[in-house]
């Protein structure tokens, strides 16, 4: 088999196409070159204080990130992370039930499972003015396969009391 420019040119086209997408398919996560990982010293109270070198704080685009749990103990708070509900209490834990954001989704689809299809995104989109979470369902809808064309389609909004679970549409 001989090769000839057009052979190769094409190949060069088609690998392109190929691996073009890549870049696409890369993580969102920050490039570890605009982390700024230092020894900061905090102060408490005028008091200069250090974590332990395995939990520095994190400089990232002007925002320090500092580890939560070293802050908490500084300020002679408690702290505990429940891994099932992703929630994180400082200090005294609630007096009575509270819904973790988690939950608070988990609430929502159990439900309207009757009316959703397996096409429905139930998501935590924020906290409103109350501190209630609002949930939101919805689906993508392709209009076109070929050009990609899509839009989204709202089932609904929806509010969740974190102390009762309580499900309240937002639009009433």
């Amino acid at each position: 088999m001989k090769w000839d420019v057009k052979s190769f040119v094409g190949g060069i086209v088609v690998g392109s196409a190929l691996f073009s997408g890549l870049a696409l398919a890369a993580p969102a996560y920050p490039n570890s070159s605009e982390i700024n990982k230092t020894p900061f010293t905090y102060y408490f109270d005028g008091v200069p204080k250090s974590p332990a070198m395995d939990v520095q704080g994190i400089l990232y685009k002007n925002s320090v990130y500092v580890p939560i749990r070293f802050v908490a103990e500084n300020l002679g708070k408690s702290v505990i992370y429940d891994g099932k509900t992703k929630s994180i209490y400082l200090g005294k834990l609630p007096a009575g039930k509270m819904y973790s954001k988690m939950e608070a989704v988990e609430l929502v689809k159990k439900k309207f499972a009757g009316s959703l299809t397996p096409q429905h995104i139930v998501e935590y989109d924020h906290d409103d003015e109350k501190g209630h979470y609002v949930i939101q369902i919805y689906q993508t809808v392709v209009n076109n396969f070929q050009s990609g064309d899509s839009y989204t389609s709202t089932y609904g909004w929806f509010v969740v009391n974190p102390n009762t679970g309580e499900i309240r549409s937002l639009l009433q």
